[in-house]
């Protein structure tokens, strides 16, 4: 294998996640406008709770996917460089921050998801279903 093919080892990876959080935003908005609609109609207290995590939400989503795609970008830039042996150390560097990207949007995932979570953890106190 030479060193131009390590970086491609990622492409797949950040093609998945970026599908998974694409699906995601989608989710989130169906949601949103749902409870929107029902908000405007009824307005809920607990629908604010929820409206305002969503929203947060869908920014960790937005920085998820701008992270996946820098970190692909930066894979597709550190292969070029590698396979025109431009000095080794731009390769290299340019991969490592393709890597730091890809961590952080996994990192940021991360995030999103422990505030979902904490999302349906609303609605189950509001519905008084015992704790586990």
């Amino acid at each position: 294998m030479n060193n131009a093919s390590i970086p491609a080892l990622i492409f797949p990876a950040i093609s998945l996640l970026c599908l998974a959080y694409t699906n995601r935003f989608l989710a989130l908005t169906t949601l949103a406008r749902g409870i929107l609609k029902e908000h405007s109609v009824a307005p809920q207290p607990h629908w604010e709770v929820q409206l305002i995590n969503i929203r947060h939400r869908l920014h960790l989503i937005k920085r998820m996917q701008m992270l996946g795609l820098a970190a692909l970008l930066l894979a597709a830039l550190s292969m070029g460089l590698m396979y025109f042996s431009v000095p080794w150390y731009s390769g290299e560097i340019t991969l490592a921050l393709a890597l730091v990207c890809f961590v952080s949007s996994l990192a940021t995932c991360v995030h999103e998801i422990t505030l979902s979570i904490d999302a349906i953890e609303v609605e189950f106190k509001r519905a008084k279903v015992p704790e586990i």
